[in-house]
């Protein structure tokens, strides 16, 4: 018993679909009053502070829960355990020359430092030095640190790069209906891009459909953790294996059905350019110089096509001005006569393109401010090579 209540820690799985296994189990506590009815962490902490015992509290949880994966660890050595941290633990732990308790029953269970994940709220600790001195001395020690709900509050790319966690957790705030939500896709996007460059997993927290999950796996999300999966439970023996594993299953066929409409998708996008661009492709390949006026009757023939322009295949020069529609704003301008585009993807991915041509992803034109995708190819006029841009409209592809 703790504060007259009957404390109780529960697992729920975190989920590698790639590896189809469950990677981990996460402890998440569960309070009950005397008449069995449940009370939430947030109800017990808040008691816990107004008896100024929440550091013991803490540490009585994860004594806990270490004490109940040991029987886990026991049958599978791989599986992984995350504990959480009250920030002000950490904070104290700046000025204190102390190992926490948890340390010493993680050595005294015998349980292999590495199977152990802190897990840290970074965004509720104000003392930046206290949180890299508890992630350095702990991972030093051989304990993996993960970072929790990164993209809510306070969280910061910065910290990220401070700290340098092993895992990064992603809020459910930016996963919840994430498909219809264009800027959390952007904001996820970024995240897992940061990561990736520091070494960490990532790992999508409170899942609850199967259209977030295939969006958080185009990202490259690593690990899952939600209600679709399994809800916590008090003990990991009473999952139903089949049907977790059912689940998992479903999403990999159906990510892997996405994968290919994609493909297929792609090659429709390349069918339609390579047919919208035939005409000018033809014309232009049969003409021993340039010919801008010919080029300016394609823009006008086809409205979809907002900009034609010609790169030198050795230099990556502009070889004319942008031959372009309409310009409606006067902050964005069409690259002209010798501008470089080295380093534009449309340039060298059609270079090395065994096919000698490329359709680029969308993206916002700095000619005119629209969506756009550049098809390009390469070309011969008057026997020299060139690579033959068209930006084409998002309209149409």
């Amino acid at each position: 018993m703790f504060l007259n209540k009957r404390i109780e820690v529960y697992f729920q799985p975190i989920i590698s679909i790639k590896d189809k296994k469950i990677f981990a189990v996460e402890a998440l506590v569960r309070g009950f009053d005397k008449n069995n009815s449940v009370i939430t962490p947030n109800i017990l902490f808040s008691e816990a502070k107004e008896k100024n015992i929440v550091d013991k509290l803490d540490n009585y949880i994860r004594t806990k829960a270490i004490e109940k994966f040991k029987i886990y660890y026991e049958q599978n050595n791989n599986l992984l355990l995350f504990l959480n941290f009250e920030s002000s633990v950490i904070e104290k732990s700046k000025n204190q020359d102390f190992n926490l308790q948890f340390l010493k029953e993680v050595e005294t269970l015998n349980i292999n430092k590495n199977n152990i994940v802190l897990e840290i709220k970074e965004d509720t600790i104000c003392d930046i030095n206290a949180l890299n001195i508890f992630c350095q001395k702990y991972k030093n020690l051989g304990f993996i640190i993960a970072i929790d709900d990164f993209g809510t509050g306070y969280s910061s790319f910065d910290r990220l790069a401070i700290i340098k966690p092993d895992i990064v957790k992603i809020d459910r705030s930016l996963i919840s209906n994430i498909q219809n939500n264009y800027i959390n896709t952007s904001i996820l996007k970024s995240i897992v891009d940061i990561s990736n460059k520091i070494g960490a997993l990532t790992l999508a927290e409170g899942v609850e459909t199967k259209e977030e999950i295939l969006l958080c796996m185009k990202t490259h999300i690593d690990i899952y953790q939600g209600f679709y999966f399994e809800k916590p439970i008090e003990n990991l023996y009473k999952i139903c294996e089949n049907k977790l594993f059912g689940k998992i299953n479903k999403i990999g066929i159906e990510y892997k059905n996405v994968i290919k409409k994609h493909i297929k998708t792609k090659q429709s996008i390349l069918k339609k350019m390579q047919h919208l661009t035939k005409d000018a492709v033809k014309l232009i390949s049969q003409e021993q110089e340039f010919c801008f006026e010919k080029l300016q009757l394609v823009l006008k023939e086809n409205s979809n096509i907002e900009a034609i322009y010609l790169i030198d295949f050795t230099s990556g020069n502009q070889i004319n001005d942008t031959l372009i529609a309409n310009i409606h704003n006067r902050f964005y301008q069409a690259s002209k006569h010798n501008d470089n585009h080295n380093l534009k993807e449309y340039y060298y991915m059609t270079k090395e393109s065994k096919t000698k041509e490329f359709l680029s992803q969308k993206y916002i034109s700095k000619a005119t401010g629209n969506m756009c995708r550049t098809y390009s190819k390469v070309i011969n006029i008057n026997e020299n090579q060139v690579i033959l841009c068209f930006d084409i409209l998002t309209n149409l592809v």
